[in-house]
């Protein structure tokens, strides 16, 4: 298992398993969850989604969401009030 992380509110435990799937265990139960949160398998069938999604792509950096298409909007191309207010 690439990464563990234990709930701090409900003691469930999350963990990576590396393949952007993630094992939740709970109470003795288990289910397995894809990284964005869809339940697979498993007893365990609802889980907290953002904890899910962080163990899930953990092993992720920042860089690849850039590779995927998200791109920051350069700071003079956003609009601002001031030219809402030309526009009208």
């Amino acid at each position: 298992m690439a990464y563990r992380l234990e709930h701090p509110f409900s003691g469930a435990v999350y963990a990576g398993l590396g393949d952007g799937r993630v094992e939740v265990e709970k109470a003795g139960l288990r289910g397995l969850f894809d990284m964005y949160g869809n339940y697979l398998s498993g007893d365990v069938r609802s889980a907290d989604a953002e904890m899910i999604r962080w163990v899930g792509t953990h092993g992720v950096t920042i860089a690849s969401r850039h590779r995927a298409g998200f791109q920051e909007t350069p700071a003079h191309d956003a609009p601002t009030l001031r030219d809402k207010d030309v526009q009208e």
